[in-house]
């Protein structure tokens, strides 16, 4: 779901076009048209089709190439096909032309075909036995039946065409998978006393910032501040904080690509590129623990903007009440 949040926050951006990520499974292809058709988006969406040799399906099927999934049964598939008096060339060009169709089908704007060592002669051919196979292209669903286990899905199932309903699926019924996490817990406590406006200590916070600012007491403070940060979250002192927006999780510390407006493409059933079967996705986190409160939608709300290293190696506390960082002017708190 954190991936679709950062769709929406790409188009806000000025996202004047949308390129699926690689995969093979009909009803997630189907999925992302449906998604920006229900919310609203005009922007064009363009299929990625690869021409898929054994090779490189082992390598997706092995996450050695993050933001591509290749499932067991594809790959076995693949590995039959090579068997084959042309190694499977043919097969490839007709997964691919199929794959062309359903697209067009479904109502995409457009197809970016890849591949390694590929001929002009085989895009021709894919784009010739694509537009052949598009009116019939509901028939071509059932050679992309490549679920992952445990896959996310945003729609029903259609069980009548093999794609979605139009109908969200009930994920408000799902349980979490968040811990109980005692940072987290504190953070909301401590955040409600301290960083709403018109709460206990807001205006406290905000006074003795304005009164230390400048002073030899802004130095103690920040060191107070910082220490308290780096035991509970491996605060970096970036000075620009965005744990308000991530559910409590540094993004300067604890994803190694400082991702701040949502998961990376390379995430792999919610664990980081960087350390797969390791360290699960911050944003995986954040939903969870959001999810508790019913409040997963936060991860929507808005842009966050690239840190701001005028700041580094301040108070973000100052920095927070005096309006000098991004959380304070998203807030209306300067």
């Amino acid at each position: 779901m954190a991936q679709y949040y950062k769709l929406k926050k790409k188009i806000a951006a000025g996202a004047q076009f949308i390129v699926t990520q690689l995969g093979y499974d009909a009803r997630k292809i189907h999925e992302a048209f449906l998604f920006l058709k229900q919310s609203g988006f005009n922007v064009p969406i363009v299929g990625n089709i690869y021409i898929l040799p054994y090779g490189a399906a082992r390598m997706m099927n092995n996450n050695e190439l993050p933001g591509s999934v290749v499932t067991d049964k594809l790959l076995a598939e693949i590995n039959q096909e090579r068997n084959n008096p042309d190694k499977g060339v043919k097969a490839r060009i007709m997964r691919a032309a199929r794959m062309y169709a359903i697209m067009k089908g479904i109502g995409f704007n457009g197809v970016h075909i890849g591949g390694h060592n590929i001929k002009y002669e085989q895009v021709e051919e894919i784009i010739r036995q694509g537009e052949a196979l598009a009116p019939q292209w509901t028939e071509l669903i059932k050679y992309f039946d490549y679920q992952m286990e445990n896959g996310f899905y945003y729609f029903e199932h259609d069980p009548k065409t093999g794609l979605n309903k139009e109908t969200q699926l009930n994920r408000q019924s799902a349980k979490a998978a968040a811990k109980l996490e005692i940072s987290y817990s504190i953070s909301r406590f401590f955040h409600m006393l301290m960083f709403d406006p018109g709460k206990k200590l807001y205006g406290v916070m905000k006074t003795i910032s304005r009164k230390i600012a400048g002073s030899i007491l802004e130095n103690i403070f920040h060191k107070l501040e910082h220490l308290t940060k780096v035991l509970i979250f491996d605060c970096k002192d970036c000075g620009d904080c965005a744990l308000i927006d991530i559910a409590y999780l540094c993004p300067m510390s604890q994803c190694p690509k400082n991702q701040r407006n949502g998961p990376c493409g390379g995430s792999y059933q919610g664990w980081c590129e960087v350390y797969p079967f390791k360290i699960q996705c911050i944003y995986v986190r954040a939903y969870a623990r959001l999810k508790k409160h019913g409040e997963e939608a936060q991860l929507d709300n808005g842009i966050v903007p690239p840190c701001n290293w005028d700041l580094n190696q301040t108070s973000s506390w100052i920095n927070f009440y005096l309006g000098k960082d991004h959380a304070s002017k998203r807030q209306g708190s300067s």
